[in-house]
């Protein structure tokens, strides 16, 4: 260890590492932190370095009118200058190819450094590994489920304090934001439209709403908008469904709404989710499914309803489009629950807390997450930590005594979900972030013939041979996935 850097009369500093800055729920979280801090009186410098561009330029403005230096994709050695410069680390994690490589190949500093969860870490690909706990100083979660991860069992295992800071919303956007109740006929949607995000059948739940003349309003982009249009067609709902894309005007989307019906997927990493919040801030009375930590921020007839069942949704949403005074009251609960519970100058004084302490702590080195510099496949492996067997096991490849088990595990990875297979931190972002890692070209055709696109999966199996996988599997897929359209 080195002695701690005494900050004396200057702010303290402050560096947030974060994957990308395109505006999700972590970075508006961070900015909204960091105003409510700044309007305390409270002296800190915050310096973001994003790994991986595009970065959003209102989201970089905000940060300048904050006083809040923002470093697009530094290399290694500008990354380690930053940490050299700064009091406190914060490293907002979620699985992330490039914060991975960070963490797996550069040797930083000696540091203080704060891991700060950003994803429920229970469920693959967004898992909060074991070895994460290890590595920090802090460990910082956004919902309390995420007690059950693997680096809350290390971190207390190792005597670091695990902490719950809820990801917060910007009540500056919700400024003269209110619900007026309204008539009962519209259940609305607001937040990322993203097939590994909501419910798969996000569309069927809403046919099966036992109310003849309800209006479905969703409203944000992901790139879902056109599969989740289709769909209603196909099931009749016409233009009682609409999927709006990206709205500015939140407010009039939520002034909108009666009802906000917000089901998510079964595996989804969800934490403190900033749209529920808005919506329940504004006195919207939500629906969810008891899914992920977004299940955490509603209780069931007091300031929401908890639908137990994919079934049980439909029924909770009639139920509150039908009952003006139930929804109301619902409506007006969730809203002084809400500003209480996430108010943000309340969470920006325990952040502030939280560094204050650290930086008077000393600097300390510390060994690079396990596994760096092997490969892609086996980078992805290490990230889904004790939920990885499928993958471990195709990872060490195929001789005559367990060819069928390798390919047994082939075929649980085949029948990957689309969050696994697709979403952030899965096997096609891996995938795409090392397109010569033969084991990861294996993966992405075992899920793409799945999904029935043949021509790109046999695309991806010849990859995987011409890069060296190491062994006969893309040949003998390959021959199966032309005879019968499967691997």
């Amino acid at each position: 260890m080195t002695a701690p850097t005494p900050t004396g009369s200057r702010p303290v500093r402050v560096l947030h590492v974060l994957p990308r800055f395109i505006g999700g729920g972590p970075e508006r979280s961070v900015l909204t932190l960091a105003r409510h801090a700044a309007a305390q009186g409270t002296r800190h410098e915050h310096v973001i370095a994003v790994l991986e561009p595009p970065l959003a330029s209102r989201l970089v403005l905000q940060a300048r009118r904050l006083g809040i230096a923002v470093v697009p994709r530094p290399d290694d050695e500008t990354l380690r200058a930053l940490v050299r410069d700064t009091d406190v680390v914060q490293i907002h994690y979620w699985n992330h190819p490039e914060l991975r490589r960070l963490l797996e190949t550069v040797e930083l500093p000696p540091a203080r450094i704060v891991v700060w969860a950003r994803v429920l870490g229970t469920t693959v690909p967004q898992v909060l590994p074991a070895e994460l706990g290890r590595f920090t100083d802090r460990l910082v979660l956004t919902s309390d489920t995420s007690r059950d991860s693997d680096a809350v069992a290390a971190a207390l295992a190792a005597g670091t304090r695990v902490t719950t800071i809820p990801g917060v919303t910007d009540p500056a956007r919700l400024e003269g934001c209110t619900s007026s109740h309204g008539d009962g006929r519209c259940v609305g949607y607001l937040g990322s439209v993203d097939p590994t995000k909501l419910h798969p059948r996000f569309v069927e739940l809403a046919a099966a709403v036992p109310v003849a003349d309800a209006r479905f309003v969703v409203c944000g982009g992901g790139g879902g908008e056109e599969a989740l249009r289709r769909r209603a067609d196909e099931l009749g709902l016409g233009a009682r469904f609409t999927a709006r894309g990206h709205v500015e005007d939140i407010c009039r989307a939520f002034g909108e709404f009666d009802v906000f019906g917000y089901p998510l997927a079964a595996d989804t990493f969800a934490t403190s989710e900033k749209a529920l919040q808005e919506a329940m801030w504004v006195g919207l009375a939500p629906v969810v499914l008891p899914h992920g930590g977004a299940a955490e921020l509603v209780e069931d007839g007091v300031t929401g309803l908890v639908a137990t069942t994919e079934a049980d949704y439909p029924a909770a949403v009639a139920r509150l489009l039908r009952d003006g005074p139930l929804r109301r009251r619902l409506g007006d609960q969730a809203r002084r629950w809400v500003r209480t519970a996430f108010d943000p100058a309340r969470w920006a004084r325990v952040a502030v807390d939280l560094v204050d302490e650290l930086a008077r702590e000393p600097r300390r080195g510390r060994d690079r997450l396990p596994g760096g510099g092997r490969s892609g496949a086996a980078s992805f492996v290490r990230s889904l930590g004790s939920l990885a067997a499928p993958f471990e096991r195709s990872l060490r490849g195929v001789d005559d005594a367990d060819a069928g088990v390798v390919d047994a595990a082939d075929r649980r990875i085949a029948d990957a979900g689309p969050l696994l297979a697709r979403g952030e931190g899965g096997i096609l972002h891996y995938r795409n972030a090392f397109p010569d890692d033969p084991h990861l070209r294996l993966w992405s055709a075992l899920v793409l013939a799945t999904e029935g696109s043949t021509d790109v999966a046999e695309a991806e199996l010849a990859a995987a041979a011409a890069l060296g996988l190491g062994d006969d599997r893309p040949a003998r897929y390959l021959r199966t996935l032309t005879a019968n359209g499967s691997p």
